[in-house]
């Protein structure tokens, strides 16, 4: 790939994730506060996640039409926002827009494959170098969705989401490397090696449900913990303090999370990174339910995610071909969206069972490891020894 093209993969993921940013500050509060629906913000989450599996037919869709007309696809993300718009009814409103994240699930695992196009071997930083500053995209995102709303109300929040997103696309588009993948990609089937592959993407599956619960537990706490610091702040005040603890800050180191993460995972290989990243999920999440005060915003901002992620995409990166990738990345999609769903009927449950949610997390974790360490790590070695033995070494 031509190196001025690949200096753009920064902007496109830092596009991603402020069109992102602005999304989900913006539909939780729109539902809670101006359609009065509290309750269907987990009806919005579950139809997300439920929606982004469509990932998994990724693949299939590059396999017949080709990865340039599958990012266009993308392009037409931008739609159901915009149409969402006119809908009053909570409900309605957030089956319509949810719909952005099925076509948007579809086209993202070929614009994360344009990222890997000519890479050998260097996929941590190749990874980190496209996602550097996706975080600080995401905060500013969060931060400016009330802005523009206070500019031109919900309706000009939507378009400028939908007009990011859209340009996220386009703009892929203009740079993927033109290149015939019409029924030239390999279906994702399990033969030798692969088995190790499908372990991996449930220990994936175990970790997310862990991180989602710590997420959503942990975001109540955090509310409590700015109230006991600073006790009788006005409430506009507290908004702005909530938003930087909550969210601005990890952004802004995030791009230094990335780098190291690239490097990481380069140096150490990707497996070892990502148990890494699982084990200080579980100890973060232990050490933030047992402290209070500065300490639990402290501990709230440590950057695990962006070696949990690198680490993710570069060792599926490493294990499939060119040809296979985008399947690869859309299953990589397909599992975190399950992991994530899983929340939607176990919340309930623990949110109102602080000892249940720190068996959860725990167990979830745990199971992570296990699986990564019995069925990932004793798999690829099994497969080297077969290669070893056939290739008569």
């Amino acid at each position: 790939m031509v190196g001025r093209e690949r200096f753009l993969h920064p902007a496109i993921g830092f596009l991603n994730t402020l069109a992102w940013g602005i999304y989900y500050s913006f539909t939780r509060r729109y539902l809670t506060e101006d359609l009065a629906a509290g309750s269907v913000v987990v009806l919005l989450a579950g139809l997300e996640w439920g929606m982004s599996m469509a990932s998994l037919l990724s693949g299939l869709v590059e396999k017949y039409i080709g990865s340039r007309r599958q990012i266009l696809i993308g392009v037409s993300s931008g739609v159901p926002i915009i149409l969402s718009g006119f809908l009053r009814d909570p409900y309605a409103f957030s089956l319509t827009i949810s719909i952005s994240s099925l076509l948007w699930s579809i086209s993202w695992p070929a614009v994360l494959s344009m990222v890997f196009t000519g890479v050998a071997g260097w996929y941590g930083r190749a990874y980190s170098n496209f996602a550097i500053i996706t975080g600080v995209g995401f905060g500013i995102g969060a931060v400016s969705a009330g802005f523009i709303y206070g500019l031109g109300g919900p309706f000009l929040v939507l378009i400028v989401i939908a007009l990011i997103l859209s340009s996220v696309f386009a703009l892929s588009w203009l740079i993927l490397p033109y290149r015939s993948t019409v029924n030239s990609v390999k279906e994702f089937r399990l033969k030798l090696g692969d088995k190790s592959l499908l372990m991996f993407l449930i220990s994936l599956t175990l970790i997310v449900f862990a991180r989602e619960t710590f997420f959503a537990v942990g975001s109540v706490k955090l509310n409590r913990v700015v109230d006991s610091l600073y006790p009788g702040m006005d409430p506009g005040m507290k908004y702005l303090v909530y938003g930087l603890v909550y969210g601005l800050i990890g952004s802004l180191i995030s791009p230094f999370a990335r780098l190291l993460s690239g490097y990481l995972v380069d140096k150490y290989g990707a497996l070892n990174i990502y148990a890494a990243a699982v084990a200080s999920y579980l100890l973060t999440y232990w050490g933030f339910t047992l402290t209070n005060g500065l300490a639990a915003v402290i501990l709230w901002q440590i950057p695990v995610y962006p070696f949990l992620d690198t680490s993710v995409y570069a060792y599926v990166a490493g294990r499939t071909g060119e040809e296979g990738r985008t399947q690869g990345f859309g299953n990589i999609m397909f599992f975190t969206s399950l992991g994530g769903l899983m929340l939607i009927p176990a919340q309930p449950i623990l949110a109102s069972n602080p000892a249940g949610t720190g068996v959860a997390v725990t167990a979830s974790s745990l199971g992570s490891l296990l699986v990564l360490s019995l069925g990932v790590k004793r798999g690829e070695k099994s497969v080297r020894l077969v290669e070893r033995a056939r290739a008569g070494i």
